[in-house]
């Protein structure tokens, strides 16, 4: 594999010709920053070099880092990584542990252009517990309110019934002036991945209506982010249709868009010697995703979820 550049490009028609935004992707260069040795996942060399190439084939012009949560909560590589990818078009998103991440440390990450965090589900051994969920998030919101104005914070999870206790959890938050981020659809399925009884009406999921009625409040923004993680008809995901159309319809300022580049594999909890085998990346066709996504959309719609939004959320530069 060369450098985690395994996505298929076919064709060079203009895609974003106002520009664009991909708010989700990875930086891992293992040999200069070590993983954490309690990672969840090990994964390929995915290069600074390798991505602006994929960046400049598909012609989006920012991008948003999302720290791997394979460094744990020690942010020095994306400090480096954020201005090696450059600082007047990329910004970054890190992850800290409130228990130990300093005042000093968080004004370095603001220095180095991080505009966010997103919550390591993983750490608090709470993937399976919306107990702990619940404490994550407000652990991490109030570390953000004190010392981060301006910031986001993102989380995902994968057990859709968790939403309903997660949404006043969710709803305190942003009132209190925290946009909240959630990653990959919020994992809500399409329905080659549904179960037989929520195939017909996919509405019926666990969690759909909750995520929805959170995005038309302005509660919630949805990164429409790796359909590979929620659908099995690759290489443009027809039945994803639906839900992109009620996300849009709910709110569509409150809809962002993410490749998830490299595209590692969907969330799960890994044995320990699991997480420290390399796990290879999806081999993914953006292009056709992204084509197939925005024959879907109104132009002004994709402008909004590919320019205005991201914007208005991480404030630019």
């Amino acid at each position: 594999m060369d450098e985690a550049h395994n996505t298929v490009i076919e064709g060079q028609e203009t895609l974003f010709p106002n520009g664009g935004w991909d708010v989700h992707h990875h930086i891992f260069e293992p040999s200069r920053f070590p993983y954490a040795p309690d990672r969840h996942l090990t994964p390929p060399v995915a290069s600074i070099k390798a991505y602006l190439k994929w960046k400049a084939d598909l012609g989006l012009t920012h991008s948003v880092l999302t720290h791997g949560l394979s460094y744990g909560n020690d942010c020095t590589s994306l400090q480096s990584y954020v201005p090696e990818l450059g600082k007047s078009c990329t910004l970054g998103i890190g992850v800290i542990d409130p228990a130990t991440t300093t005042p000093v440390e968080l004004r370095q990450m603001r220095e180095a252009a991080i505009r966010g965090i997103r919550v390591n589900i993983y750490k608090y051994n709470a993937m399976h517990n919306v107990e702990r969920q619940k404490v994550a998030l407000r652990e991490h919101a109030a570390v953000v309110k004190r010392h981060c104005p301006g910031w986001s914070m993102a989380f995902a999870h994968t057990h859709l019934e968790f939403w309903c206790e997660l949404t006043p959890v969710v709803e305190k938050i942003a009132a209190s002036g925290i946009p909240i981020v959630t990653d990959h659809f919020a994992l809500l399925k399409a329905a080659s991945t549904l179960p037989e009884e929520y195939k017909g009406d996919i509405t019926l999921q666990p969690g759909f209506a909750d995520v929805v009625s959170l995005v038309r409040s302005g509660a919630l923004y949805v990164k429409i982010s790796a359909p590979y993680r929620i659908s099995d008809l690759a290489p443009d995901y027809a039945d994803v249709r639906p839900l992109v159309t009620a996300l849009v319809e709910a709110n569509a300022r409150q809809i962002l868009w993410g490749s998830d580049w490299p595209h590692t594999p969907r969330m799960r909890v890994r044995s320990r010697e699991e997480a420290l085998q390399e796990t290879p990346y999806l081999k993914i066709d953006d292009r056709a995703w992204l084509r197939q996504l925005k024959s879907w959309l109104k132009e002004e719609q994709w402008h909004l979820i590919m320019v205005k939004n991201p914007q208005r959320l991480y404030g630019g530069q």
